[in-house]
């Protein structure tokens, strides 16, 4: 269809029809219940807003219990300022007090998540309407109605009408970051050991270019969201972890990477370590596609890497005196170790502020 296929240029996953159609579906449906089977114009009014907030103010991303969490979590937090709202609604002075001390932590909590900052206008409309419509405190119950009414349609159109596909920014650009270093540490490896099916020169330099322009896109999805790109949760914030610690594997694997344009002698339990390293990130990019898969396979290949770690550090200490180690075969610890600030971790200007 041409025409969808028109929206679809500008909406790529529709996200904004969706929320329209549930809009257009929802609202008429409140404001009916409202005012015709209810018979209360307010009980109607915040029902109408309520639902316009929920539904076209606020769009949650993640899972969908994720989603619905956060919608009924809205819908508690609405319910809150909708009663401090009514309360300052009779003075003016109080209302424009109340903005400032409610509306300021509402704003910078934004900073934290973008769920936070995807629920700030409706969480700012539900103080601000009750706040400009002057009424007692026996006006909250009809007031809280109405949005209640508002949050519980809210949350059955989010889980039932046309539901957002699950969408995470970080997890498929981190996944390939972790796949195409893994790639580059292969061919680094395969190309110092030389022999018949070794790659060329040319092969390794498209490795290191295919790692470096995954990790430059992980750094701009996550730094070209105006807010955090994600939830809350554990898994949500091992994924910013992540992203920060990939950017200094990038700086780690480049200050490792051999000078030598051809087969070079190396020792082998180097190699071991880094082969070992490819596996496991390998097997990471797989954990993050499916985390129901290969955790397990994970975990052994974890163990592998410490053993090859263990046996190059003690090749290091038990090497002959006064035997220089170049800085390509050192134990990933040590690098570590002695990995100045600067190339742990990511500049200063590459990093989101978070709370």
């Amino acid at each position: 269809m041409r025409w969808l296929d028109r929206v679809r240029r500008h909406d790529r996953d529709l996200a904004a029809l969706r929320r329209a159609a549930r809009g257009a579906l929802v609202l008429p449906l409140v404001f009916y219940l409202g005012l015709e089977v209810v018979g209360n114009e307010y009980l109607g009014l915040f029902a109408a807003f309520g639902a316009f907030a929920v539904l076209l103010l606020a769009d949650f991303t993640g899972p969908m219990p994720q989603r619905l969490q956060a919608q009924a979590a809205l819908g508690a937090a609405g319910a809150v300022l909708v009663c401090l709202g009514t309360l300052t609604s009779a003075h003016p002075w109080l209302a424009a007090l109340g903005m400032l001390v409610v509306g300021l932590p509402i704003l910078f909590a934004g900073v934290v998540s973008s769920i936070l900052a995807s629920a700030t206008p409706a969480l700012l409309l539900a103080y601000v309407l009750p706040a400009c419509l002057p009424a007692p405190a026996s006006a909250i119950p009809e007031r809280l109605a109405g949005w209640g009414l508002a949050a519980v349609l809210g949350l059955l159109a989010v889980g039932l009408l046309w539901p957002t596909p699950t969408t995470d920014p970080l997890r498929e650009p981190a996944a390939r970051c972790l796949r195409t270093t893994a790639a580059r540490i292969r061919a680094d490896v395969a190309l110092a050991a030389g022999g018949p099916g070794a790659p060329r020169l040319a092969e390794r330099e498209r490795a290191v270019a295919a790692a470096d322009a995954a990790v430059e896109q992980l750094r701009l999805t996550y730094l070209a969201a105006p807010y955090r790109p994600t939830g809350l949760n554990t898994v949500d914030r091992t994924l910013v972890r992540l992203a920060d610690e990939l950017e200094w594997l990038a700086q780690v694997a480049e200050q490792g990477r051999p000078t030598a344009r051809a087969a070079h002698d190396v020792d082998p339990e180097v190699h071991a370590v880094e082969l070992a390293a490819a596996d496991v990130l390998d097997l990471a990019a797989r954990v993050l596609h499916d985390p129901g898969s290969g955790s397990r396979d994970l975990e052994a290949r974890v163990a592998v890497l410490r053993a090859a770690v263990e046996a190059l550090d003690d090749h290091v200490a038990g090497g002959p005196a006064g035997r220089s180690t170049p800085a390509a075969a050192r134990s990933p610890r040590s690098t570590r170790r002695s990995a100045p600030r600067s190339s742990r971790s990511p500049p200063a200007s590459s990093r989101r502020t978070s709370c």
